[in-house]
Parts: structure tokens; sequence; C-alpha cells
């Protein structure tokens, strides 16, 4: 059962920034994990296959939620480097990740004006062989600005 501070922290508003994708960011993350699919860095090829420009590798969407709510001044970042705002009310030794789960309803093309939208959906209390966990489940909707699904994430954050 949650605590009133946890259950508050729950109820607030989501929170929700619009990001533009440039070819420059999809390439930049296709090198990162290695994919080298010209989808990701020729737009001629990319218009071959249907797109109106490149197209982003599937998990593109790590990106943009990491860069929507992470890159804050230093002050309001966790010692583990999670915006403070993320972190729950709670007392807590460690944070792990959890599960994981994506629906691509398309992929993320340059140009994209993208509003990735942050819902905290619950909190579960469960005892572990090392002490109490609680369990975060976030979700994350990726649209486009008049509200077409692009992609939507399901992700847990554990904490001990």
């Amino acid at each position: 059962m949650p605590t009133d501070a946890l259950q508050h922290w729950l109820s607030q508003e989501p929170k929700s920034t619009v990001l533009t994708v440039s070819p420059e960011d999809i390439a930049r993350f296709a090198i990162a994990i290695g994919a080298s699919d010209p989808l990701h860095f020729d737009a001629a090829s990319a218009r071959a296959q249907g797109y109106a420009d490149v197209a982003a590798p599937d998990t593109f969407y790590l990106s943009l939620r990491t860069g929507a709510f992470n890159l804050v001044p230093r002050e309001l970042l966790h010692d583990e480097g999670t915006s403070q705002a993320d972190i729950p009310p709670i007392g807590y030794q460690t944070a792990m990740a959890g599960q994981t789960r994506v629906t691509l309803h398309r992929r993320f093309v340059a140009g994209d004006r993208v509003r990735v939208t942050c819902t905290r959906e619950k909190a579960t209390r469960k005892q572990g062989r090392s002490g109490a966990l609680t369990f975060i489940d976030f979700r994350y909707d990726y649209t486009t600005e008049s509200g077409d699904p692009i992609a939507t994430e399901y992700f847990t954050r554990i904490f001990r």
C-alpha cells in the first residue's frame, strides 16, 4: 500500500515535452547501437521505402526519453544520475531497471515533432530476499503533436 506521500507523487500531472527529431539525431543513435541500414542515413533510401526522410532504429525512443527528462542541471540530478523529480518519496538504497515493454506504432522519422509524455501509473510494494522492494510503473507515450501514436513504452523501476 503506497504511503500518502507516494500516492501524492504518483497522482501528479503527467510530464510532457515536444522534441524535433533530426537526421543527425537518428544517425548518431544508429551509429551508437551499430545499426548500418541505409534507411537511417540516406534520405533517398528511406524515401524508396516509403518514408518522408531517414527513419530511426526501433529503439530510438530511448534517446527521446532520456533526452526529454534527464537532461537537467547537475544540481537537479540524484546521485545515481536520474532527475530528482523522477525519484519517488521513499527511502531506498538502490534503484534498478525492471521490465520494459514497447509497442512501436510506426518508425520515428527525421522531421517528426514528437510529444513525449510520462505518466506515473502505480506503485507496488513487495518483500524481497534482501528487504522491501518498491516497483514504480511508468508509461511513456510518444505521439505526434496532433496526438497520433508513434510508440508506447511501459517501464518499471525497482527501488530497494
